[in-house]
């Protein structure tokens, strides 16, 4: 099976680390600045088995996108430990969509606008 990596634009890296690393508990994979200092940075962040570049690129896509991550186990306990760290920029909730009443839902918001929703299907 293909594996689909998006790229999602940043702008800040130290809220961006703040963001994917500290809050939602995502590991950085490897990183890359071809002149430290003084050029964008391009990384690999990772939680379970979702990657996602991160990329301070111009043209490495547009702020704002939104990506569902399907089949998070344990979303629940997911969240409490979200909102237990008290992250002053984000307190998702989480909602039973309209559409799939056997799906719940949590759609966090990173520093430059992408969303990241995490559903898990209530068996």
């Amino acid at each position: 099976m293909a594996t689909v990596i998006p790229t999602l634009r940043i702008y800040d890296y130290d809220k961006t680390i703040e963001f994917y690393v500290n809050w939602l508990g995502f590991k950085i994979d490897w990183q890359h600045e071809f002149e430290p200092g003084t050029t964008p940075k391009f990384l690999q962040v990772s939680l379970r088995d979702i990657v996602l570049y991160l990329s301070e690129h111009h043209g490495d896509g547009s702020p704002g996108v939104h990506i569902t991550i399907k089949d998070f186990e344990g979303l629940e306990v997911y969240h409490r430990q979200l909102i237990d760290k008290k992250y002053k920029y984000n307190r998702p909730g989480i909602v039973v969509p309209e559409w799939a009443p056997d799906t719940i839902s949590v759609t966090v918001i990173d520093p430059v606008g992408n969303q990241l929703g995490f559903t898990e299907t209530i068996k």
